[in-house]
């Protein structure tokens, strides 16, 4: 992941590419992620949306949904395992038959 970034609109133009999907990682100091979440185009846009909510981010591109979807149950479970995780629930792949790679949900 790239970053700790301050999840701020500008710096998110300076350091996201424009119209590209990818995982991403919230949270309110620089050691610790409360969310993870994905958006499979438009990622900055993403997260300008939390800006107010969150104080730092962290972001992946990636290239396709079945990539998107990938890095971020890989990071979910990792920082599951961790106990960083404000929200718990398993990330959900959009109308596809993706499955998760580290435990097959």
């Amino acid at each position: 992941m790239r970053g700790p970034f301050l999840l701020k609109p500008l710096q998110v133009d300076l350091s996201v590419p424009a119209s590209v999907g990818g995982v991403y990682c919230l949270g309110n100091d620089r050691d610790h992620v409360m969310v993870v979440g994905r958006a499979e185009t438009h990622l900055s846009q993403a997260l300008k949306d939390f800006w107010k909510e969150f104080q730092f981010f962290w972001y992946e591109p990636a290239l396709s949904p079945r990539e998107c979807y990938t890095i971020q149950c890989r990071q979910y479970h990792r920082l599951l395992d961790k106990g960083e995780l404000a929200d718990k629930t398993h990330p959900k792949p959009d109308n596809t038959d993706f499955k998760c790679p580290v435990c097959g949900a």
